[in-house]
């Protein structure tokens, strides 16, 4: 299974580009794979980070933590790369926690690889473009959402962004991804909503 995994994360690449028997082997022997069980947390705060990580199976939620209460921001799903980018990106430490909602299957890639491999040969920099060009327009999407939808809106907008969420996620997680409480959102949930245009949220 694990070289099965490995096999097409490889593809992955070469997909975007083609690779040498040294990059190739670079990977494979520095790269990790695992499985985290749920509410594992795979990213804890105080701390810089120095991995990129690809989800293979499972999803993510990313959060901070006030006043012994949660603020989600971000969930990832299957074949996404996630990280706290900010802190991946100067090592700087962050305070974001990374969290599993369901059994994960994860694969990690150290920073000092994805550095060497960008010295070595640039085409490398298309990856981190494609990463963080997709990162970008999630959150920029994500803020107009709040600045230009009311809470029902947001909610179905969320839904279209991601399909069959909230039978994977818990709606207390969407809620609170949504910025609003789960009262708020069953009621929504509760209420058939008559086509509503969400183009000005994409349309930023």
């Amino acid at each position: 299974m694990e070289n099965n995994q490995l096999a097409q994360f490889i593809e992955y690449f070469a997909n975007l580009f083609t690779l040498d028997d040294r990059e190739v082997s670079l990977l494979k022997d520095n790269v990790k794979i695992y499985t985290l069980q749920s509410e594992s947390n795979v990213i804890n705060p105080p701390s810089a980070i120095d991995n990129l990580f690809f989800l293979k199976k499972g999803i993510v939620r990313s959060f901070y933590q006030k006043d012994y209460k949660e603020i989600n921001t971000e969930f990832f799903f299957e074949n996404e790369f996630f990280t706290a980018f900010t802190s991946f990106l100067t090592q700087e430490k962050t305070n974001l926690y990374f969290q599993c909602i369901e059994q994960c299957d994860l694969i990690s890639i150290p920073k000092v690889l994805i550095d060497r491999l960008i010295r070595e040969d640039t085409k490398w920099n298309i990856l981190l473009k494609n990463i963080l060009a997709k990162e970008y327009i999630k959150k920029c999407r994500r803020e107009s959402s709040f600045l230009l939808l009311d809470a029902s809106e947001r909610y179905h907008y969320f839904l279209k962004q991601f399909p069959h969420a909230d039978n994977r996620i818990p709606l207390f997680h969407i809620a609170s991804y949504l910025g609003m409480s789960p009262e708020t959102l069953s009621r929504i949930r509760s209420k058939k909503i008559n086509q509503i245009d969400l183009s000005q949220v994409n349309n930023i």
